[in-house]
């Protein structure tokens, strides 16, 4: 039956409506494949996009913090976030790959930048000696890593810097050794693009501070593994977060093997944490 005269028109605008809605979907999605901010999404999550890899800086925390509290700052990749909590994130996997001879205490949170961990200060302890070992990863959050995606706007990289520094600065006058480590790899080129100077000025700090600094990127041989990032292309997977602890573990023992040998006037074997 042929619609009423008087419908005739609002039905064309509907469809007329539909069809330009349908068009600006496709050329924002368009822009958006254009710009590198697309992840190369798979069955259990995104792609890592591997960066440069950044060389390993100084020898590696070794002998006496072998045994005792190992400190990790962090944001929502050390809290665990979208993995289950703080028990399935990379802390953990450390500490289990080290049979129970250290304690891993997190001091992590969702969306935490460097200004916002010195805004909250040390852990209870942390200035009194109470860690062994440091592990510093922030980064992520200060480069506003996923762009015009979110409402966050980048830290300048010179406040970052600073910050880092002094938050380094604090944890090594608490007795702890400090190892930096950069901000993980993400999974679009565009976001790769935002962070890699972040990463950079990272290993800058640890350099200028005398701590050691590690490129997690190297935890990960084979970036086409399936599972490394959440499909928001950001988070750390459950499997990019076990890779992750048991090598930090894996340079750790390998660091105090290295010092023993050291001791004992023993060569010392090339390591993550003496790069040959």
């Amino acid at each position: 039956m042929p619609l009423p005269h008087r419908t005739r028109p609002a039905a064309a605008l509907a469809k007329l409506v539909a069809s330009l809605f349908v068009g600006l979907l496709a050329l924002l999605g368009g822009l958006a494949w254009w710009s590198g901010e697309v992840p190369h999404w798979t069955l259990r999550g995104a792609r890592m996009v591997v960066p440069e890899r950044l060389p390993a800086l100084r020898s590696l925390p070794s002998g006496g913090a072998q045994a005792g509290r190992v400190l990790f700052v962090g944001d929502s990749n050390t809290a665990g976030t979208r993995v289950g909590g703080a028990a399935h994130a990379y802390p953990a996997h450390f500490a289990a790959a080290l049979d129970g001879t250290v304690r891993a205490v997190v001091r992590a949170f969702g969306g935490a930048t460097v200004a916002d961990h010195l805004a909250r200060g040390l852990p209870e302890g942390a200035a009194q000696g109470s860690f062994a070992v440091a592990y510093v990863m922030l980064g992520t959050n200060d480069a506003a890593t996923r762009g015009w995606l979110a409402p966050r706007r980048p830290v300048a990289l010179e406040a970052y810097r600073a910050g880092l520094t002094r938050l380094a600065q604090q944890l090594r006058r608490g007795g702890a050794r400090v190892v930096i480590l950069a901000p993980p790899p993400v999974g679009t080129q565009a976001m790769a693009a935002r962070l890699q100077p972040y990463r950079r000025a990272a290993a800058q700090v640890a350099q200028a501070t005398g701590s050691a600094f590690l490129d997690p990127a190297s935890a990960f041989p084979d970036p086409d593994l399936q599972g490394l990032l959440q499909p928001d292309a950001l988070h750390l997977g459950p499997e990019a977060q076990r890779l992750l602890g048991l090598w930090l573990a894996s340079v750790y023992t390998t660091s105090a093997s290295d010092a023993g040998n050291s001791s004992t006037g023993k060569p010392s074997p090339p390591s993550a944490s003496h790069p040959s």
